[in-house]
């Protein structure tokens, strides 16, 4: 009985390090694509859950097509993000939305302050695209 009642006392310091890791994401949707001014749209949803601002997270996205093939790549500014505070990013590519299967966030190419590697670590990416995956 008092092994569960220590596993019990102590499990909230084992689990803290991963509640604080949720805790200071940096949470990106894809939202939607849409069809615009003959270009496709990728709508983002980014949201800073940390205590401090981003003054700039640049993405390199590969986007596939719906056979897994490279489609278009390019270059995204996700920042300025102010800390706790959720965003809209939109982004047009060449191309047909319909064409779009899945987006990767290939690399982080700039995050200030910080490191790349650990913003890269820090994010987490879903998608609300009906058959579009969003990964990392």
């Amino acid at each position: 009985m008092r092994h569960v009642l220590a596993l019990l006392f102590f499990a909230p310091l084992w689990l803290a390090p991963t509640v604080a890791a949720a805790e200071d994401a940096i949470q990106l949707e894809l939202n939607a694509v849409e069809k615009g001014e003959n270009r496709c749209f990728m709508t983002f949803v980014v949201q800073n859950k940390d205590e401090a601002p981003l003054e700039s997270l640049r993405l390199d996205l590969a986007v596939f097509n719906r056979d897994g093939i490279l489609y278009r790549r390019l270059i995204t500014e996700m920042g300025p993000l102010r800390a706790r505070k959720t965003m809209v990013k939109a982004f047009g590519i060449d191309g047909e939305c319909a064409q779009i299967g899945g987006v990767l966030v290939n690399d982080v190419n700039a995050c200030a302050p910080g490191d790349v590697g650990s913003c890269l670590d820090r994010l987490v990416v879903n998608s609300r695209v009906a058959n579009v995956r969003f990964f990392k």
